[in-house]
């Protein structure tokens, strides 16, 4: 799976021992309901998985990196493969929480706009596509014609599959802004 924020995500620590802090298993165990025993592989495999996140220092100035997977901060050392600590980020800066928010509002908003627009120009196109129908309808029953009748009954089942084909995309666009808006639940 690749993130905008790290493309090789899941693939930094694939090969090679990766060691795990008595301290950061500690951690793993307080804050992520790990039995202490099984903290190191936990551990291991969280960072496996997880995204690189930037360069930091910690509260000594000492230089990591973090790494990140599912709501769980991992610190790693800035040239081995040793897990310092990890903790959990259920929380964002005030900041940072209100400009995701703020992006993901306009995203729902382009979607609810792009729905709206959508639904209107199906609509009228279907309105277009029944008028077309009817006046088939009106023609096969005037007309004593075989070839009359025939051409609109097929004129009339062309007209019923792009009325089925504007129907799904419709309800494709509905279900865009649907999955959109069961994503944005993730950050709230």
């Amino acid at each position: 799976m690749t993130t905008l924020i790290d493309p090789k995500a899941g693939a930094h620590f694939t090969t090679g021992k990766i060691f795990v802090t008595p301290h950061a298993c500690d951690e793993a165990a307080k804050d992520f309901g790990v039995d202490r025993s099984k903290a190191p592989m936990y551990v291991m495999d969280q960072l496996r998985r997880a995204s690189f996140i930037a360069d930091i220092v910690n509260e000594d100035g000492r230089p990591s990196r973090l790494f990140g997977y599912k709501r769980m901060a991992i610190v790693v050392a800035p040239d081995t493969a040793t897990v310092i600590t990890v903790y959990p980020r259920h929380q964002a800066n005030s900041g940072v929480s209100e400009t995701v928010q703020k992006a993901l509002l306009r995203a729902l908003k382009s979607a609810n706009r792009k729905e709206k627009l959508a639904e209107k120009r199906i609509n009228v196109a279907i309105a277009q596509l029944n008028v077309e129908l009817a006046n088939c309808e009106l023609k096969k029953a005037k007309s004593e014609s075989r070839t009359v009748i025939a051409t609109m009954s097929q004129r009339q089942d062309d007209i019923r599959r792009a009325i089925s084909e504007l129907e799904r995309e419709l309800l494709a666009i509905k279900r865009e802004k649907t999955t959109l808006a069961n994503d944005i639940v993730m950050y709230l």
